[in-house]
């Protein structure tokens, strides 16, 4: 999660300040309005299968998520509304934007300590996978927590530039945090293909969702640290800032709805057990002789194994990935 940050520079031209900020609610706003629908194609789609404690996960980061657009909705209004015409006022830091760091911190540390549930699964609970993760997203979340207790009393630009440091601090780890989590999803992926066609399909599928999901954060966020490093005198880093909370509330949203999807495309509408099965380089015309000595029961028993243990690893990557149901 990036965090608010300053400059003791001079308050820049209204389109690297203000603008910039206008852009960022904007944008967050839209993306406010695809959380809510993804809110609501979960509960349409999942309201009787999924366990309460999931449900309840989502109501919490939509919570959160609406609080984080509500708090850059008042911002807005108070810089450009309230103080319209006082350029004084740019210097001044609101309570609404300080507040949003504690939100985007929340929703952060909630949806990537959800991400290190799915590693933990998927990586048959090993310790050594997950706890570097783990401490990364913590040492994340505490020292956010120590920037907003110290911005708290401070209500000027130019007295939170003393912070910059504890910013870019936060902005790192969450950087790191993003990577490691995807390269983790990805990889454990990869190494659990199993050599069956469909299954492994499917995991080039699971792969191609989590890179594009994890990316998205760490593009976001990775834009934040460079803009605020490069432009500190703007507010260039908050329009990525803005937006960094929702892409990771969207991204549990995702994960979740996608389910359905990957289940739909593991078998073709229509048909049945057996009907995918292709026997490449058998002859099945009338004159083909079989061997005397080949026992017709044991290729059935071969075939229902090959089907069984198909179904079985695509039912596990679907459960497994992207639901919080013990597999």
């Amino acid at each position: 999660m990036a965090s608010i940050t300053c400059s003791t520079s001079p308050v820049a031209p209204l389109h690297s300040t203000m603008g910039a900020l206008l852009i960022g609610v904007l944008v967050s706003g839209s993306l406010w309005g695809v959380s809510a629908v993804q809110v609501y194609l979960y509960f349409s789609t999942f309201y009787t299968q999924d366990t309460f404690r999931l449900k309840l996960l989502v109501v919490f980061i939509f919570a959160l998520d609406t609080a984080h657009q509500v708090m850059l909705s008042h911002l807005i209004y108070i810089y450009l509304v309230s103080n319209f015409g006082n350029v004084e006022f740019l210097g001044v830091v609101t309570w609404s934007m300080i507040v949003m760091v504690l939100l985007s911190a929340l929703i952060a540390v909630t949806i990537q300590l959800f991400m290190c549930w799915r590693i933990w699964i998927l990586s048959n609970k090993n310790v050594y996978w997950i706890t570097p993760i783990i401490i990364i997203v913590v040492a994340s979340f505490v020292i956010t927590i120590v920037y907003f207790e110290k911005s708290w009393s401070l209500r000027t630009w130019t007295k939170l530039a003393n912070l910059s440091n504890i910013s870019r601090a936060v902005n790192g780890l969450n950087f790191g945090g993003d990577i490691a989590i995807t390269f983790a999803m990805v990889y454990l992926l990869r190494i659990s293909r199993s050599g069956i066609k469909r299954t492994d399909a499917l995991m080039n599928r699971l792969m191609y969702f989590c890179l594009r999901t994890g990316l998205l954060t760490t593009l976001s966020a990775i834009l934040s640290l460079i803009s605020i490093s490069v432009w500190p005198g703007t507010f260039i880093y908050i329009t990525f800032y803005c937006a960094l909370a929702r892409l990771y509330a969207n991204s549990l949203l995702a994960t979740l709805n996608a389910r359905d999807q990957l289940r739909k495309s593991n078998r073709p509408a229509g048909s049945s057990l057996f009907s995918n099965l292709t026997f490449s380089g058998m002859d099945t015309s009338s004159d083909t002789n079989l061997d005397s000595d080949t026992n017709p029961i044991s290729i059935k028993q071969d075939v229902e194994t090959h089907v069984h243990c198909d179904i079985e690893m695509n039912s596990f990557a679907v459960n497994t990935l992207a639901s919080t149901s013990p597999v």
